[in-house]
């Protein structure tokens, strides 16, 4: 009786974790939830740049459209130089900025509808999906101004001393034609854009401020330290930023593109952007 008694006890103990063992188990589990979340980060990472990649193609479509429809003329960048107020995006007299001319013609709300109330200014953020990049994180600043995380190429619109004879003052409202762009494949049509509280990829870089055009000094690398540039002819590349930026101190063009550089930001790709 001593000896089967005994036995139980042993085989109860055998059968019971140790705290070694429970801590080893613990570790693997902690390892295990570790990878799953990692790759559920990495999925929802490589989703989003997805999706910003489908919204930019989308732009360029409608940009392409808007051209036929134009005279072969590109949309305004901007309503002015600078940040667009809400009142400015809703005025009449910009019909023929980009985020109302481009909007309308993809059928989607305009700047013009989302500037209306405080209300549809905010849905300007939820719903207005294809003005975004789901990457981008908007701080208490965009409800004091539309901010742009996707933008157009601030150095296609046409250089006032480009004109060689007089002419109408609105011609100067107008963006550049299409068939002037020399290298479509490598020309900026559309791009990410740094908007406020974002982390700027080097020092030299100017202040994101979610204007609703964009260059390499405002390009932002919030897709794994790169960011997504549409070309001309409607292709997508994501781009790291040191192959987009200038990041060499000593350097004259130091924060805005790399001159020359695989990316083209003027029509024609001699001209200093």
């Amino acid at each position: 009786m001593k000896i089967h008694s005994l036995t139980n006890k042993a085989e109860g103990f055998k059968a019971a974790f140790t705290l070694m063992e429970l801590t080893v188990v613990i570790m693997i589990m902690v390892i295990l939830a570790a990878l799953i979340l990692a790759g559920t980060a990495h999925a929802k990472m490589a989703a989003q740049r997805i999706t910003c990649i489908n919204n930019l193609k989308q732009w360029g479509c409608a940009a392409h459209l808007y051209a036929i429809d134009n005279a072969d003329h590109l949309a305004r960048e901007a309503a002015v130089d600078g940040i667009n107020t809400w009142e400015m995006t809703g005025a009449r007299t910009n019909r023929d900025v980009w985020y109302n001319a481009l909007a309308e013609m993809a059928g989607i709300p305009t700047l013009a509808w989302y500037s209306q109330t405080p209300s549809s200014q905010q849905d300007f953020y939820s719903s207005g999906k294809m003005f975004h990049c789901p990457s981008a994180r908007f701080t208490a600043v965009s409800a004091t101004y539309p901010n742009f995380s996707l933008a157009m190429n601030s150095k296609l619109m046409r250089d006032f001393e480009e004109r060689t004879e007089p002419g109408p003052p609105e011609e100067d409202l107008w963006g550049r034609k299409l068939g002037e762009i020399k290298v479509p494949d490598r020309t900026a049509l559309f791009l990410d854009n740094g908007i406020p509280g974002e982390q700027r990829f080097c020092e030299f870089q100017s202040v994101y401020n979610g204007e609703p055009k964009a260059f390499a000094n405002r390009f932002p690398a919030r897709h794994g330290q790169a960011g997504n540039i549409l070309f001309v002819t409607g292709r997508v590349r994501t781009m790291p930023c040191r192959e987009v930026v200038d990041t060499d101190p000593a350097s004259i063009y130091r924060g805005r593109a790399l001159f020359p550089g695989e990316v083209i930001w003027r029509h024609d790709p001699g001209l200093v952007p």
